[in-house]
């Protein structure tokens, strides 16, 4: 029962910070708009970006991976406290602290994308699965980040980049722990953040994705 009580909470929690979207409180609050209103109308740090600047889109990147980071830190938190830690270890072994991490992670990924402050419409995960991976192992982390740049210098595809890195989780998962509870969970990811990019993948297909501009467009 406490259990089940702590895993509701943290999920909760980590839902509501995952909801602060900072796409939309940046620009609500510093530009006294909406940057749902303009461009592919997403909340995240590339329409930030084409509408903004890139400032305000490196802002929002950060918000968006802190409160990941944030969600993890206040798990962990709760589970020492309610001594409910030792309970999943005896389930996960060696993998309880990734599950936790990835846990939380989940529930402030889908807080991004449907957040309940903002009508439910908000980004689409990438930034804050990122902080995610980050608090999981930094090593992954940067190799996707390096590989999400050259994508996107290469093609400028940012949707294109971030979808080839959500495919590559699970793979890297996989190679580094060798779980086959931790990869599964990797691909839950991987699927959320490819469904959240459907229209994208849509419009690579046809030709009409955007393509990524460094210039300030809007001030």
């Amino acid at each position: 029962m406490i259990l089940a009580s702590v895993c509701i909470s943290i999920a909760v929690l980590s839902y509501l910070l995952g909801s602060l979207n900072f796409g939309v409180i940046i620009s609500n609050y510093f530009k006294k708009d909406d940057v749902r209103n303009h461009g592919s109308g997403n909340a995240g740090s590339t329409n930030m970006l084409r509408n903004y600047g890139k400032s305000w889109a490196i802002l929002t990147i950060i918000g968006d991976m802190l409160k990941v980071a944030v969600a993890i830190i206040i798990a962990f938190a709760a589970l020492k406290i309610t001594n409910v830690s030792s309970l999943l270890e005896n389930y996960f072994g060696e993998d309880t602290s990734l599950i936790i991490k990835s846990y939380a992670g989940l529930f402030a990924v889908i807080g991004h994308i449907f957040p309940c402050y903002f009508s439910f419409k908000g980004g689409k995960g990438v930034a804050t699965a990122g902080g995610m991976v980050f608090m999981i192992d930094w090593r992954i982390a940067l190799i996707l980040l390096g590989i999400f740049f050259v994508v996107v210098l290469v093609t400028r595809f940012v949707s294109l980049g971030s979808i080839i890195m959500a495919i590559l989780y699970p793979v890297f998962m996989l190679i580094f722990y060798k779980s086959a509870v931790l990869t599964v969970i990797a691909l839950v990811f991987t699927l959320i953040v490819v469904v959240a990019h459907r229209g994208n993948i849509v419009k690579l297909i046809n030709g009409t994705e955007s393509k990524i501009s460094f210039k300030k467009q809007k001030s």
